[in-house]
């Protein structure tokens, strides 16, 4: 429970009569309470920005706002300040209606001096149990919260499969220590494929970390050129380069409290990381163009879909900037690899989404779990999201939901290469066949197909010319690079497959 002493005291007399203002101050102060004076409402909602009130003691009767509208204007402030209104002798509709608009007490003109005393003395008391109620209710349901795994269900990508064994041991040990108060709470990096549901992960620890409650902030390594990302991550002081017309906060500032998470640290340049190294080693840093040191007090949490200890031997990564980053490794499986979680998946997505539109799940047919299990999920979890927004989105039925209405793509590349270019891959090898649908196939479902096949045998070649260089293959598509790349990772493909498959020729 909360130190009483930590819970202000203050009280603040708003009266316009000068003596009434001095008469309370003394006999309060005499009490030990810190003691504010107001000559009128307007100086005492301007004193209560400035201020933490614990009680206010005002008049009715004053000149411009009423003691009355400065009840009302309290309350609706949100203020947790506690009012107590002095009346007029006989005034006792104005005593009932102070009441109403949520006053703790009144008193009538003239009072008693020690009333006063008596009455400011409980209605402080009644003050300090709310405070301390509501700051022991917030740190419980905290508590609850990381215990029963109630913000872990907002990403529902840990589950009880064999495959995720070692992701659901990682999870309850950060979350143990977190719970035993761990005062240096660790960088993690998290390693899947694309579309795994690494952030969802790295939402979860944020959200199992005492830093809960402060900012969550995320940024793809990937958008960025090197001396955008510096800007964006560290900030920069007027005029520190062209364009750099005002000074600019980082996002290394703006988490203070909180989490940053780094999504493709893969794709960072190897200046930057040493920066990145220096912060996470020395807690400090310097915006772009500045000459003092900043402190920072947030988590790093760092994903990636490429191979590290390849780019470390490549010269693409800093072995020690690995090491720092590596003190956790949440490695996350295919979804391919992990197919008994699919359908339960499946039915917490299906209902989430039918639920957020107003519609009615009532499960999947055996042909439609089927589908879902049989089906090789290139896009991951991320695709499985897509397919089951899809179906809520135009589902107009009732029953069950069947294998036709998942509109699972027919297109099946032969080729495992695309979606693991590391152990099997060949440039150019696109072997597409369409299935042919129970019912006579749709010019609106086949143009699908045909569409889908093109776009990722377009992206197939044009990676094979430039070798996996991804901007170079952007550039001659006419596509922003970011958009490029959900290109890619929307078909499963890995640029990194073709630069090997060149270095392995040479």
């Amino acid at each position: 429970m909360s130190n009483p002493n930590s819970i202000t005291q203050k009280v603040m007399i708003v009266d316009d009569e000068d003596s009434i203002r001095k008469l309370l101050k003394a006999r309060f102060e005499r009490e030990g309470i810190q003691v504010l004076v107001a000559e009128n409402a307007e100086q005492a909602l301007q004193l209560h920005t400035q201020n933490e009130v614990a009680v206010m003691v005002t008049d009715v009767k004053m000149p411009g706002m009423t003691g009355l509208d400065l009840l009302t204007e309290v309350k609706a402030k949100g203020y947790a300040s506690k009012v107590i209104v002095m009346t007029g002798h006989g005034e006792k509709s104005t005593a009932i209606e102070a009441l109403r608009r949520g006053g703790s007490d009144y008193l009538e003109k003239p009072f008693d001096l020690e009333d006063m005393v008596h009455s400011v003395k409980r209605t402080m008391n009644e003050f300090r149990l709310e405070q301390e109620n509501k700051d022991f209710v917030q740190r419980l349901e905290a508590r609850v919260a990381r215990v029963e795994g109630k913000d872990a269900d907002l990403y529902w990508y840990v589950s009880k499969s064999k495959a995720m064994e070692p992701v659901n041991e990682w999870m309850k040990v950060l979350q143990r220590e977190s719970m035993r108060g761990d005062a240096e709470e660790p960088p993690t990096l998290i390693i899947g494929e694309s579309g795994t549901g690494k952030e969802g992960i790295a939402r979860m620890v944020h959200a199992g970390s005492r830093r809960a409650k402060g900012p969550w902030i995320a940024i793809n390594c990937a958008n960025f050129n090197e001396q955008l990302l510096e800007s964006e991550l560290f900030g920069h002081e007027k005029g520190s380069f062209t364009g750099a017309t005002t000074q600019k906060r980082g996002l290394f500032e703006l988490a203070k409290g909180g989490t940053l998470f780094l999504d493709e640290i893969g794709e960072m340049d190897t200046k930057l990381q040493a920066r990145l190294l220096r912060v996470l080693q020395e807690k400090t840093f310097r915006r772009v163009g500045g000459t003092a040191d900043l402190t920072t007090d947030v988590r790093v949490v760092a994903a990636t879909n490429q191979n590290l200890s390849r780019y470390i031997s490549e010269g693409k990564f800093r072995e020690d900037l690995y090491h720092r980053l590596s003190r956790v490794v949440v490695e996350l499986p295919a979804l391919r690899l992990r197919t008994e979680d699919i359908v339960p998946m499946s039915c917490k997505f299906f209902e989430n989404a039918f639920q957020t539109r107003g519609k009615k799940f009532e499960g999947l047919t055996p042909a439609a779990e089927a589908a879902l299990t049989t089906y090789t999920w290139p896009g991951n979890v991320r695709e499985l999201l897509n397919v089951v927004e899809r179906t809520a989105l135009l589902w107009n039925h009732t029953g069950k939901v069947d294998q036709p209405n998942l509109r699972l793509p027919a297109v099946q590349v032969s080729s495992t290469a695309i979606s693991r270019p590391d152990t099997n891959f060949t440039p150019g090898l696109t072997i597409a066949s369409f299935s042919t649908p129970e019912s006579t196939p749709t010019y609106t479902h086949l143009k699908k197909q045909w569409s889908d096949a093109f776009e990722k045998e377009y992206l197939l070649n044009v990676l094979q010319r430039h070798q996996g260089h991804v901007t170079g293959a952007a550039k001659e598509s006419g596509i922003d690079r970011s958009n490029f790349l959900r290109l890619l990772r929307r078909h499963g493909i890995h640029a990194q497959g073709f630069r090997e498959v060149t270095k392995k020729a040479a």
